[in-house]
């Protein structure tokens, strides 16, 4: 009976130390190139869109359909208000910091 006490008693098969750690465990070289597969997949897909997007709009323009301009995100300082915080008139001669910026506020629009 002591045999079968000790093989009871002996630890579960596999041991939890015989595996890997988990630092061990890493997607390797085959899951490197399928991420950067997918990446490349995505950047593709995305410039393959922007070309059929702007050849649909063309194509509109030539048929007289009437087509909305995108809206632009300009970069930069905000134009000047219409009046200064006294509710005085815009452009009355007097120059502000406000008035440093010139034109739409686009980069480069200063003169």
């Amino acid at each position: 009976m002591s045999l079968v006490a000790l093989w009871a008693a002996s630890a579960p098969s596999p041991s939890p130390s015989q595996g890997p750690s988990e630092l061990e465990v890493t997607p390797g070289l085959a899951g490197f190139l399928a991420t950067f597969a997918v990446a490349v997949a995505c950047v593709l897909l995305f410039l393959s869109l922007t070309r059929h997007l702007r050849r649909a709009t063309r194509n509109a323009q030539e048929q007289g359909i009437p087509v909305e301009e995108p809206k632009r995100i300009a970069f930069g300082r905000r134009p000047a208000p219409q009046g200064d915080a006294e509710g005085g008139p815009a452009g009355d001669g007097e120059g502000t910091a406000d008035d440093a910026t010139e034109g739409d506020g686009e980069p480069g629009s200063r003169g």
